[in-house]
């Protein structure tokens, strides 16, 4: 019987009087995320503002997807979330129960929770390297020590190219220990210092 009073409420919702009233409700939800969206994406931006020149000599191309990566991130996560809100407040405006929609996605989020928990603190700490500029592709260092060149860095992990030829995979999470032998500029080479062969006298012609 309860899903009878469902289908026959969203039957009346559907109707062309009713469609055109909430059509309106739903544009006016529409907006009202995309300001909220807007003004939090100003937020975002000031509260990234003083990390964002502390890359100056960088390399150019690094540069750009640090940057783009500080500003963009946040956003997204927060485009999300208030997409999932928009949605679940539409899904009302047509009579769609919203508290078995909300708990039902409430009992996903806690379900993956646990899954993509380590997950997510990779992607906090790989942002908080970014915004520091603590490491960056080009630097050699020495992470948990593994001591090599960093060859790529995201905000999953970092790729550390050892001096041996070996390479690292290092989830951010597990960063703990930090040593910066060099850092990249621009035009500075990229290899590691113990990767460039000995220097030697030639051999004399003395008899």
């Amino acid at each position: 019987m309860a899903w009878e009073a469902v289908w026959s409420g969203l039957r009346q919702n559907f109707a062309l009087p009713n469609l055109v009233l909430r059509a309106v409700y739903i544009i006016f939800i529409a907006i009202a995320i995309e300001l909220i969206a807007w003004w939090l994406g100003r937020m975002i931006e000031k509260a990234v503002t003083p990390y964002i020149a502390i890359d100056a000599g960088r390399p150019a191309a690094w540069r750009v997807r640090r940057r783009t990566t500080l500003r963009q991130s946040p956003k997204w996560m927060l485009r999300a979330v208030l997409y999932t809100i928009g949605m679940i407040l539409i899904f009302d405006v047509f009579g769609v129960p919203v508290l078995p929609l909300s708990l039902a996605v409430g009992a996903v989020v806690v379900i993956m929770g646990a899954g993509i928990a380590p997950i997510f603190r990779d992607l906090v700490q790989g942002y908080v390297l970014l915004a520091e500029d603590a490491i960056a592709p080009g630097d050699a260092v020495e992470i948990n020590g593994h001591v090599g060149t960093v060859e790529k860095l995201t905000l999953r992990g970092v790729w550390l190219r050892g001096h041996n030829g070996r390479l690292h995979l290092l989830s951010n999470r597990a960063i703990s220990d930090v040593a910066i032998y060099r850092r990249a500029v621009e035009g500075a080479p990229r290899d590691f210092p113990e990767n460039k062969p000995a220097k030697t006298n030639p051999p004399s012609n003395a008899r």
